[in-house]
């Protein structure tokens, strides 16, 4: 049965998509910011979107927050549902299962107080919650654009800022990012790496500069897909350089970004195998 779903698992798209969020998840767990870990926090934000109110106002995440046995619970649940996704495919158990995701990162948004973009997540397995192999693909190309707007609008966003006059932007951005090392004067060499860019505005213009490139490169995207896979290593090139210079973890966003690579556009990977 193993040898089974391995030669599967080499084959079908969905199950590699499955597993990648399910790594994803489990670090989380690993990193102490699950459901388990964050529960009877201080601090607790709704944040500005409409969407997020839904859930808020019916109380969800703040009763999950508040009782231990719950965020428990749902800690295995997703876990369990996950796996049931990669070894049994079943539209109705990926429902569950991203409506479990959407609810994590739901409630974990509150506990940060902020909202970031990181949810690629949950997003990245809604295409295979479709019954018809038509509308999931459909889903999928409409998933695509999304991100190339969400990256190519980043980057327009920085090029219209005063990122490129302003000489201090990056440095101002470094020392809030890493706040937390300084003030406990870590010395690990991170630290001591950003500690040295900041002294030079010309190195972090250039990184800047690198960090625009890199998103831009997605306005190809708009137009062939023949360069995609060399746009997802940019755009995974640029979250490293993010979680090394502004400590901004990328693990949330890894998983959608395999959209790129174009595995379930090609005839040899069938996107799922029943």
């Amino acid at each position: 049965m193993m040898n089974k779903f391995l030669t599967s698992l080499q084959t079908d798209y969905a199950k590699q998509l499955i597993l990648l969020v399910f790594i994803e998840f489990f670090i989380f767990q690993i990193s102490g910011v699950g459901y388990t870990s964050i529960s009877h926090a201080p601090y607790f934000n709704i944040g500005v979107d409409p969407f997020y109110w839904i859930f808020y106002g019916l109380f969800i995440p703040q009763t999950i927050i508040k009782y231990p046995a719950i965020a428990t619970v749902l800690d295995f649940a997703t876990i369990g549902f996950l796996l049931l996704s990669l070894f049994i495919f079943n539209e109705k158990w990926l429902r569950c299962t991203v409506f479990l995701l959407m609810l994590y990162y739901v409630t974990l948004t509150g506990y940060l107080g902020h909202r970031n973009y990181q949810s690629g997540f949950v997003l990245v397995l809604i295409p295979l919650m479709f019954k018809s192999e038509k509308n999931k693909m459909f889903a999928f190309e409409l998933l695509r654009y999304w991100l190339l707007f969400f990256y190519t609008s980043s980057a327009i966003f920085k090029i219209l800022g005063d990122g490129l006059l302003n000489e201090n932007h990056l440095s101002s951005i470094l020392i809030h990012q890493n706040l937390t090392y300084f003030i406990e004067e870590n010395v690990g060499k991170r630290t001591m790496i950003i500690n040295y860019l900041m002294n030079y505005n010309f190195i972090l213009k250039f990184f800047f500069c690198a960090a625009i490139f890199l998103e831009i490169s997605t306005l190809i995207g708009f137009f062939t897909k023949k360069y995609d896979k060399l746009i997802g290593i940019f755009l995974i090139s640029f979250h490293l350089f993010n979680w090394f210079l502004m400590d901004i973890s990328p693990l949330g966003q890894l998983s959608i970004l395999s959209i790129f690579f174009n595995f379930f556009q090609q005839k040899k990977y069938n996107l799922i195998d029943k």
